[in-house]
């Protein structure tokens, strides 16, 4: 078979995507911080430009309060000598408007003045009135602030804002160097992010198409990818050593399968062969068919018990229920078995509590229990014990299978309730490896399990729990 890989487009791969994400994501936070920056910075200017012109306002006050008019005109004459005349204006109106003083006004051309703030200032309904006002001929706005610095005079006052705007388009030229120069670099770097957050991914999806292939054995090493990553990675790992292991029990358990129909083959095959071969044609054709229903009712054992086992453990054997005496089954699987105990010589003993039910199907936790009980004679040698123990408690009921024959080595216990395997490798004890993997089908279908502790070669314990019914329930 072959296995064709497709190259993704490189617009839809994940580490693409991801870059995408981080420089848009860096972008966009970029842009939202400079334009409050900016707009911080615009805010603290004008907020600086009006306190200035109030102080201004107040100096002006307090010194006409000192040393009068004559002292103030002195003091703005003195500063507009000192203050360029094309960024800063001094004006002294009266309550009528009319200027008393005024610094060279030929380059504000239109500054005309504002009567309704003019007469806010005059009735003391403000202390300060700010405007921001557009000339002709100014290529920048002014901000002009009216106060009273006396009774009935008024100061006007203005300054340009062009160095202001000066500074704002310098912030402006600065942000547009950094996104030229931040665009490629958070994409150079959220590149290499990408690339680390997906190459742990990219990894499982090699080690996936190696699998895919045939390579079981192929396992992601990585190490240090993160959590997220990590966790993705043993999980896979977890992952393809189960299929590993499905996949192994299935080649034994094919093996297996096999095994047990060719013996009954083989011998059928050899009873026709016999049959044929000899004179008394009558008699040996008879003891074949004989022979040969044996080896098909095996055959048929091997079938329905496997079908038994997949129908139990999809939850489908069995519909109808009943309240079920735990201990009389118990009692009667005893006694069905005990002539086969005391051929071998084995001593089988009960130790029971009483009035313990289950809800559930009769036939299928006899058969249940016989298998059990079956295993434990097979594999107890001579004057050994096996015994039967049912705790009742109020959750549920203890059922235990307890002989002192060969035991289980801890290699196989983890295995004795698959399908179709044996601990005798040999396969020289009668059986089809389904018993276990039976039992523990019908304890589950019950809403209960099976379990085992054992100690070679002191023998083993399987103990079955199950749910307990209570007619008052």
């Amino acid at each position: 078979m072959c296995y064709e890989t497709a190259m993704p487009r490189f617009s839809n791969t994940l580490a693409f995507r991801l870059t995408l994400s981080y420089s848009t994501a860096f972008l966009v936070s970029a842009i939202a911080t400079l334009c409050v920056l900016y707009l911080s910075v615009n805010s603290i200017l004008n907020n600086r430009m009006d306190e200035d012109l109030k102080e201004d306002i107040t100096e002006y006050q307090v010194l006409h309060s000192a040393e009068g008019t004559s002292r103030v005109i002195q003091e703005l004459e003195r500063e507009v000598g000192s203050d360029d005349e094309g960024q800063v204006f001094f004006r002294l109106l009266n309550k009528e408007g009319q200027e008393v003083f005024a610094s060279d006004l030929s380059e504000w051309n239109g500054l005309k003045t504002n009567q309704r703030f003019l007469q806010q200032v005059l009735d003391s309904k403000s202390v300060h009135a700010l405007e921001t006002i557009k000339l002709e001929g100014h290529e920048f706005p002014v901000r002009t602030n009216y106060g009273l610095i006396a009774p009935g005079l008024v100061m006007h006052l203005g300054e340009s804002l062009e160095e202001k705007e000066e500074i704002m388009d310098l912030l402006l030229t600065v942000f547009a160097g950094m996104f030229c120069v931040a665009i490629p670099l958070a994409s150079g770097v959220g590149w290499i992010i990408a690339r680390r957050a997906v190459r742990g991914i990219e990894e499982v999806s090699r080690a996936a198409v190696d699998i895919e292939r045939g390579q079981l054995d192929r396992r992601v090493t990585m190490k240090d990818q993160g959590d997220e990553v990590q966790k993705l990675v043993d999980t896979f790992n977890a992952m393809a050593e189960r299929i590993r292991s499905l996949i192994t029990e299935m080649r034994e358990m094919t093996d297996n399968i096999a095994h047990d129909l060719r013996s009954p083959l083989s011998r059928i095959r050899a009873i026709s062969e016999r049959a044929l071969s000899v004179t008394d044609a009558e008699k040996c054709f008879k003891t074949a068919a004989s022979d040969t229903l044996e080896e098909c009712d095996r055959l048929l054992h091997l079938i329905n018990t496997t079908l038994d086992v997949a129908e139990a453990e999809a939850g489908v054997m069995y519909t109808d229920k009943e309240p079920v005496n735990m201990s009389q089954l118990i009692e009667d699987a005893r006694d069905l078995f005990e002539p086969a105990a005391e051929e071998k010589g084995i001593e089988l003993t009960c130790k029971l509590d009483s009035d313990c039910h289950v809800l559930g199907n009769r036939q299928m936790l006899q058969r249940m229990l016989a298998n059990l009980l079956d295993n434990a004679l097979k594999y107890t040698p001579p004057q050994g014990q096996v015994s039967i123990g049912l705790v009742g408690q109020s959750q549920g009921l203890h059922v235990s299978v307890t002989d002192t024959g060969i035991g289980i080595w801890p290699a196989d216990q983890r295995r004795v309730f698959d399908r179709f395997f044996r601990c005798d490798q040999s396969r020289s004890q009668h059986g089809c490896g389904l018993g276990l993997s039976f039992a523990r089908a019908v304890a589950c279908a019950h809403g209960g399990d099976i379990t085992l502790a054992s100690e070679p070669p002191q023998g083993s314990t399987f103990t079955i729990r199950l749910p307990r019914f209570s007619s008052t329930s």
